[in-house]
């Protein structure tokens, strides 16, 4: 895409001040959209918005916790009440949820990880959607996993909620193609982002019995590229979706795995 290409364009991230986040929103505000991020780590926000304005980039961030579903409505309407109208909405904000067989998992675990990985994105869609088919322009994009697909070991709420993430992502997109919003999700493999690092491959490892740097080193022998997705790479794809080019890509689970 050409430099301000999304010019005129406000995304909303979630979860985008690090991580895959913060490569989107990074890379949206050097296109020359206007990002809106909403987090909950103050000092992450701070450092992201710093790097989005030393390189001539507009953004602003809201802290917010997903998980507080009855808070979004207040949420969405601080943000109009300050900025345009949403054009890109980026659920990118997720949890790694309780690790360990379904036998040991305690319900509001598994309450706590849909509110965060699907919920939220289901009420952040409900609500911007009015104002994107009014202007028959509108891209959602839900990031997603391909642990639905590969089903890894005691990480059932982590699974299950991504899968209904992308069952939201094709229900969407049945809703609102006919008015000119596209609705995709990107389902990366493993991306070495903070969280994963700290929390999801440790936990993997343990129930495996090997090192995080064993798994690390048998998860990237089997994919086909023997290489992992970069957040880069999830935050271009991004970019590609939300341009004229891809006007006619929507419904999809676009896997960006190596073959894993």
């Amino acid at each position: 895409m050409n430099m301000e290409s999304l010019s005129g364009k406000t995304a909303l991230v979630t979860g985008g001040a690090g991580g895959i986040g913060r490569a989107i929103s990074l890379h949206l505000a050097a296109e020359g959209a206007r990002v809106l991020i909403l987090c909950r780590d103050t000092r992450k926000a701070e450092t992201t918005l710093e790097n989005i304005a030393e390189n001539g980039g507009k953004a602003y961030c809201h802290i917010a916790d997903l998980e507080d579903l009855e808070g979004i409505p207040d949420v969405m309407n601080a943000l109009s009440a300050d900025h345009p109208p949403v054009d890109i909405l980026v659920n990118n904000a997720a949890i790694s949820g309780f690790m360990g067989p379904v036998t040991d998992t305690p319900p509001e675990e598994l309450d706590k990880i849909l509110r965060v990985n699907l919920m939220a994105p289901f009420h952040l869609a409900r609500l911007v959607l009015p104002g994107m088919t009014a202007q028959h322009y509108g891209r959602i994009i839900n990031i997603s996993s391909v642990a639905p697909r590969v089903n890894p070991p005691n990480s059932a709420t982590y699974n299950i909620s991504k899968a209904g993430l992308n069952a939201l992502t094709v229900s969407l997109s049945r809703e609102a193609a006919v008015s000119g919003v596209t609705v995709n999700a990107l389902a990366p493999g493993l991306v070495l982002t903070d969280r994963i690092k700290n929390a999801r491959l440790p936990g993997l490892a343990s129930e495996t019995g090997q090192t995080p740097d064993q798994l690390l080193a048998a998860m990237t022998a089997r994919t086909d590229t023997r290489r992992l997705t970069t957040e880069d790479e999830v935050a271009k794809t991004v970019l590609f979706l939300c341009g004229p080019a891809a006007r006619n890509i929507t419904g999809e689970i676009i896997e960006m795995s190596g073959g894993y």
